[in-house]
């Protein structure tokens, strides 16, 4: 008894030392994650293939490096059959991203282009898959990507006019089906930036603002299918466009003077108003200095008298508007 005992003791003491105590896990499979985000784009000839690569196996293990990529396109024929995807699909070289941090694992962005011409009028399904430890050893397909093959889209030729609301883009289009994508790059962007889509020409970018340098582009798309983008346009503009006339002028006889009153103006650029006056039919004469209120009270006027006013509106860059309606008052 006293052996056994012993024999236990030592076994424990073992166990103990080697810092492990429960039963022996089964090496990793080493499988990797299935890739979930794989897209497929027609811009302009060539077809754009970009996903990510997974960061862990199916057992949670980090994954260090890969050993092979796995990209595949092939027709995709209604009911679609896996197997006999297989069985056509064309596979196309991907090179092994860099080893991942261990510590600080990140998905890896993968893009492949190929030309379009290859697969032209077909529609196509693209997978792909990784493998980590040998090349018979892979994860599952990723998502199934699909894209109809059509004629390269042509690039927009783009024009830009300055209109009072902001800038007016136009262009020319030579695929009746497609939509577009309008793009900007202002001040401080490294990249132009989406202000707006359209089904047709034109656009009117209302969120531009005056005295500032844009360079615009256009991207046509039709389906899965985009151009490349237009020659960039660049355009610097002031505002010289007159403000709209003040609205809803209203003038009222008090006892030693006229109190007029208008709508505030909702232009951005508005500085101050102007108001002007007619004495007895005579001419239109500007009274004293700007205002900034949407009110005004003449006190120089004298009984007996018939005066007539009418107010505008000048922006930052000093651009009048017209006239507003013309008020009369017998005081």
């Amino acid at each position: 008894m006293r052996v056994a005992s012993t024999g236990l003791l030592v076994g424990f003491l073992v166990c103990t030392g080697c810092g492990y105590i429960g039963p022996v896990l089964p090496p990793s499979p080493e499988l990797p994650n299935a890739i979930t985000d794989l897209k497929v784009v027609e811009k302009g000839s060539e077809l754009m293939i970009t996903f990510s690569t997974p960061v862990r196996t199916t057992d949670s293990l980090v994954i260090k490096r890969f050993s092979d990529l796995d990209l595949r396109i092939g027709p995709a024929v209604e009911p679609f059959s896996f197997d006999t995807w297989q069985a056509s699909a064309r596979q196309y070289e991907l090179p092994v991203p860099e080893p991942n941090d261990p510590d600080d694992p990140k998905p890896q962005p993968i893009t492949k282009t190929i030309p379009a011409s290859e697969w032209a009028g077909k529609q196509i399904a693209v997978f792909v898959r990784t493998a980590v430890k040998k090349t018979d050893h892979y994860s599952q397909w990723s998502n199934r990507a699909l894209l109809d093959v059509v004629p390269p889209l042509e690039p927009p030729v783009v024009k830009i006019t300055p209109v009072k609301r902001g800038y007016m883009l136009t262009w020319e289009g030579k695929s009746p089906d497609a939509h577009y994508e309008i793009l900007r790059q202002g001040p401080g962007q490294t990249a132009p930036v989406q202000v707006g889509t359209a089904d047709a020409s034109p656009y009117l970018d209302d969120t531009s603002q005056w005295d500032t340098a844009y360079t615009y582009t256009v991207i046509a798309q039709q389906g899965g299918a985009e151009s490349l983008p237009s020659e960039p346009v660049s355009i610097t503009h002031s505002n010289t466009f007159p403000p709209s006339p003040p609205e809803s002028l209203a003038a009222l006889g008090g006892p030693e003077s006229i109190e007029l009153s208008w709508s505030r103006s909702a232009e951005t650029d508005l500085k101050r108003y102007a108001v002007y006056r007619s004495v007895n039919g005579g001419p239109f004469e500007r009274l004293g200095d700007l205002t900034t209120l949407p009110t005004y009270s003449d006190h120089k006027v004298e009984h007996g008298k018939t005066y007539r006013y009418a107010v505008t509106a000048l922006n930052q860059n000093g651009y009048e508007s017209e006239k507003s309606s013309v008020r009369e008052v017998v005081f």
